[in-house]
């Protein structure tokens, strides 16, 4: 069973563990990814930082299901102990959003960061261009000598077997 980015947004990481287990037949494995920390992951974490401070997104609750919420190899490790998985194998990896340009950058993050483009995309146009401005100032540090971008990434990648 393989799931790319999905655990980490469910309400219930833990009973969705147990299910997949349940449906995966003996000997089949269990595979998937999650993002790491908000201090590994500027892609995400520096627009929805903006958005908090301009007061368009509440903080994150502790616990609660998002993208950063199975960034704990100790908690992954116990809800894949827990749904019955065997012991399992985590590794970090790094790597980078590439954007050739502001706009590339910025179009990446209004088309495709879900519930941050949502709130982008209904806010006035004003509110948006200072938005887009505070994050792509955020961005700076990844800016390359061609205007180009490369944001860096982590996920966890995580695999167990049916125990």
């Amino acid at each position: 069973m393989v799931g790319r980015a999905v655990y980490m947004l469910l309400g219930d990481p833990a009973v969705a563990l147990s299910e997949a287990r349940r449906v995966l037949r003996p000997g089949g494995s269990l595979a998937f990814t999650a993002f790491t920390t908000p201090d590994q992951n500027p892609w995400f974490a520096e627009p929805a930082a903006v958005l908090i401070q301009r007061g368009h997104l509440a903080p994150p609750q502790p616990g609660a299901p998002g993208v950063f919420s199975l960034g704990d190899p100790e908690r992954v490790r116990a809800l894949v102990n827990g749904a019955g998985f065997s012991e399992p194998l985590t590794e970090q990896v790094d790597f980078v959003f590439h954007y050739v340009d502001e706009h590339d950058a910025w179009k990446a993050i209004v088309d495709l960061n879900g519930p941050l483009a949502v709130i982008i995309k209904g806010l006035s146009d004003d509110e948006r261009n200072v938005i887009r401005h505070a994050v792509l100032d955020g961005f700076s540090p990844f800016r390359d000598l061609d205007a180009s971008y490369r944001v860096r990434a982590q996920a966890l990648a995580v695999h167990a077997d049916y125990n």
